[in-house]
């Protein structure tokens, strides 16, 4: 597996010590969903960060480390971010790559134990293939800035969005008209964290809206992995409380579940 290779890793300019510490801090699911290529690239951003950190005043230290690239070979654009993990983080990258207007077609968000969290979206233009709109990467960058470090909300730009664009249905991108939306939640004691599996029409703001209404009950999201395929988003969240001394209600997951089937049901209406 990719983590037996570490005694053959050497990247230039990134210390032997920070190598081997990335590798014991990152969770499990990541060895599994990330190439040796995003492994070096991921331990070049953080060490961008942890660089940025000790040259940067209180303010500047909130600011993410960002790759932005097109791969050719899967027809879309590539966006990593590093960052300090914080409450809500997941959502307010969502809502920033909406409101820049594309696609996102799949992600993938790991927290190390540390508290550095990497986030991967790939996503795509209106129209399909790599995000073409050469504004679009300075606009995800602009709502990054209010998001992450002056704690600018982006829920009525996101709304104002939606209501935009709820008459423009492409047809090719619904999902099958026998198609039911579900929500299932599983309580793991072992792993001490709630599995959350969502399947939804896809539809402008879904991710934002999903992850914005976990974080809104006290809890955060921890893993991500976000799938779209025949206009179906099927996502699934590892999540623990934000305030990691409470405990996880029974209640509290019920009150997700009957608030994320709401959700879902609502998109459903959007999107049949």
């Amino acid at each position: 597996m990719l983590h037996k290779q570490i005694p053959d890793l050497a990247i230039e300019g990134v210390a032997k010590d920070e190598i081997e510490a990335h590798f014991n801090l990152v969770p499990e699911p990541y060895f599994i969903n990330s190439t040796a290529k995003e492994v070096e690239l991921h331990l070049r951003m953080v060490n961008q960060l942890l660089s940025q950190i000790q040259q940067s005043d209180s303010i500047e230290t909130l600011a993410p480390i960002i790759d932005w690239r097109d791969d050719n070979d899967l027809n879309m654009t590539v966006v990593n971010l590093v960052t300090w993990d914080r409450a809500g983080l997941f959502f307010k990258l969502a809502g920033a790559l909406t409101l820049a207007g594309v696609n996102i077609h799949s992600a993938r968000a790991i927290s190390r134990k540390d508290n550095v969290t990497i986030d991967t979206f790939y996503i795509m233009g209106p129209e399909g293939g790599v995000v073409s709109d050469a504004e679009a990467q300075g606009i995800f960058h602009g709502h990054i800035n209010e998001s992450l470090i002056h704690d600018k909300r982006l829920t009525y730009e996101i709304e104002c969005l939606e209501m935009r664009i709820k008459s423009q249905k492409e047809l090719s991108s619904m999902p099958p008209a026998n198609f039911r939306p579900y929500v299932e939640i599983c309580n793991n004691l072992s792993l001490h964290r709630v599995i959350i599996e969502v399947k939804a029409g896809d539809c402008t703001g879904l991710l934002y809206n999903i992850s914005r209404l976990i974080h809104s009950l006290g809890f955060d999201i921890t893993f991500a992995r976000i799938a779209t395929e025949r206009g179906i988003a099927m996502d699934t969240f590892y999540i623990e409380k934000i305030n990691k001394r409470e405990s996880i209600d029974t209640n509290d997951l019920l009150e997700l579940r009957e608030l994320l089937n709401a959700l879902i049901e609502d998109t459903a209406a959007l999107v049949l």
